[in-house]
């Protein structure tokens, strides 16, 4: 089975400035995920820019071939005060005109919902032995099966550069950014955090359906693996298809 072959794409200034606009708004109703670092304020903001910009990333993309998608903070009503639904974009023939006139945004409609995982680059890794070796950065709490951790129809793996996306937190004024934040100041959250420089390419590394990757964990004898006290579930990245078959959804 050959392997899927990595996108690298570069996200335009519309772009950027819809990520960071999204990222700001749902920064102080967010809550961190069990088990994880404190951050700084800058780091998680960070953190959620490099996330809308992965979901930006792929909605592009998508445009791109001539398969309509939107996402689901394109089309919310809370003013991002409350969790996302499990799925950041729906695709399908009719995606805009379902956003257009949806009376619940969080349950598409005769769509494929499609969950974006983005992470950097695994320290030592070329791109290639990632997409070899590395799985759909999916999360496998104690509690729940692989089918509860997955929520949508589809999964997506964004890559970031590991060295060039790195944040240096120490050097930013955190009073000046929540101020910018609460203003809104996408411009000038760019510049403080060298946005475009860190996360202006990304590497669109492949899909799959939920239904795939749950079949092949029933083959495993473990299903999960253990790193620095997180549990993730065994996705294959090597296992899923390229994007360019995404078209298959249009």
């Amino acid at each position: 089975m050959p392997l899927p072959q990595p996108v690298i794409w570069q996200v335009s200034p519309d772009g950027f400035h819809m990520a960071i606009l999204w990222a700001c708004k749902k920064l102080y109703y967010s809550i961190d995920r069990p088990g994880m670092n404190t951050r700084s304020l800058a780091e998680k903001l960070d953190d959620k820019i490099m996330g809308d910009l992965a979901t930006v990333a792929v909605l592009e993309y998508l445009a791109g071939i001539g398969v309509p998608a939107l996402a689901y903070d394109q089309i919310r009503r809370e003013d991002f005060r409350l969790p996302d639904p499990g799925w950041d974009i729906a695709i399908g023939k009719d995606a805009i005109s379902w956003g257009s006139n949806a009376v619940d945004p969080m349950t598409p409609t005769g769509l494929r919902t499609a969950s974006v995982r983005s992470s950097r680059l695994p320290r030592n890794d070329t791109l290639d032995q990632a997409v070899r070796t590395r799985d759909f950065k999916i999360f496998a709490p104690a509690n729940k099966t692989i089918t509860d951790s997955i929520t949508a129809d589809i999964e997506i793996q964004v890559y970031y550069n590991y060295q060039g996306s790195q944040l240096n937190a120490t050097t930013i004024d955190q009073r000046r950014l929540g101020q910018s934040v609460r203003n809104l100041q996408v411009q000038e959250i760019m510049n403080m955090l060298d946005i475009e420089q860190r996360f202006g390419k990304c590497f669109l590394t492949a899909w799959n359906y939920k239904t795939v990757i749950i079949q092949h964990s029933r083959t495993l004898a473990r299903a999960y693996w253990e790193s620095y006290g997180k549990r993730m579930w065994f996705a294959p990245l090597r296992l899923g298809k390229d994007f360019k078959e995404l078209q298959e959804l249009g």
